[in-house]
């Protein structure tokens, strides 16, 4: 699995005590990375299943994080 930016910043300024902060940025970082899989994806002509392919992107590449 690959590691999202703001999971590496945490990890590695050890910012795990401020959960509601990181879970905070995790939540932005998702959308982004959710977002522009789906432009990327409506932009090649997928309109009827760019928000899937999104969220499979995720799942596939993030969530077990």
């Amino acid at each position: 699995m690959k590691q999202t930016a703001i999971e590496w910043l945490i990890k590695e300024f050890n910012l795990e005590s401020y959960q509601a902060t990181c879970d905070f940025a995790k939540a932005m970082e998702k959308s982004q990375i959710m977002n522009a899989h789906r432009d990327a994806s409506l932009e090649a002509g997928f309109e009827h299943s760019a928000d899937d392919w999104a969220n499979d992107y995720w799942n596939n590449n993030y969530k077990n994080k």
